[in-house]
């Protein structure tokens, strides 16, 4: 077999606090049809984002031994908060690939000239991850970050009213509406569930950039050049569910992205002996 033709069916593993990295999952999904994928929600336990980063450390790391335990190729932190906070340790813990959303959204902004928007959770915004990677690409680009603590319960609670969004929308974001910037990054992976009323909220004359696209396109990138191998397509793909606490909400979100098919996510506990 030459090196091209190399295969790993091999699962991808994806964990994020709760039901946001579903988002990461679902345009995975579709770009990488032929890989599996197994999701960790830690729904017993989000937010992340109001925890401190020793706590958001603790997490990622259950999380992903978890995933490694269930013998994934590559671990996708599908969390604004951890990747900002404790990807470097999973990279240096960890043997196999692990990648997050942070880097994956500032390739994606990479193109703007004027201004970007940068909104995610209290401990992503106050780390200043995103500034850091956008001016690795793009130094000269107006970078403004906003917390919205708000985001998170209202998606994880299935909330999509326009008339309570307009008013959350408006406290963080109504700064922009007399002069708005050029795109606005979901710098959260819970966020791109209300990509249509950040659009309605801007009238359209934004772009709105996803944090879940890029780390799909991230993602798809890293098999693309060798670095993670391809499913060899000759198993169909199978997407396994496991969840910290079984909630329904967590199913139903599930079937918004995969359809009435997924009945069915493992309540699993995360326990780790090693010290770290």
């Amino acid at each position: 077999m030459n090196k091209s033709d190399a295969t790993d069916d091999r699962p991808i593993g994806i964990f994020d606090s709760g039901i946001g990295g579903l988002t990461v999952m679902s345009e995975l999904a579709k770009q990488l049809p032929d890989e599996s994928i197994v999701y960790l929600g830690d729904t017993a336990r989000v937010p992340y984002g109001d925890k401190s980063p020793e706590t958001i450390i603790r997490y990622a790391v259950e999380d992903a031994d978890f995933l490694k335990k269930c013998n994934v190729k590559l671990i996708v932190a599908a969390c604004n908060t951890v990747s900002a906070v404790a990807l470097d340790i999973l990279k240096e813990r960890f043997s196999i690939p692990v990648c997050g959303v942070i880097e994956a959204g500032a390739a994606a902004a990479s193109g703007l000239q004027k201004k970007l928007a940068v909104i995610g959770t209290k401990t992503t915004v106050s780390s200043g991850a995103y500034t850091r990677e956008i001016q690795k690409v793009s130094p000269s680009l107006e970078v403004e970050c906003t917390a919205c603590p708000l985001l998170v319960p209202l998606a994880e609670e299935g909330i999509v009213s326009w008339k309570i969004l307009q008013g959350v929308l408006d406290i963080y974001l109504g700064k922009y509406l007399e002069n708005p910037p050029e795109a606005l990054l979901l710098g959260c992976t819970h966020y791109p569930l209300f990509t249509k009323e950040f659009d309605k909220f801007f009238s359209g004359r934004v772009k709105i950039i996803s944090s879940a696209a890029a780390a799909a396109d991230f993602v798809e990138n890293l098999i693309e050049n060798g670095s993670v191998l391809p499913n060899s397509g000759r198993v169909p793909p199978e997407h396994s569910f496991y969840v910290t606490d079984t909630t329904e909400k967590f199913l139903s979100s599930a079937c918004r992205f995969f359809g009435d098919s997924i009945t069915q996510a493992e309540q699993v506990s995360l326990t780790i002996t090693e010290q770290f």
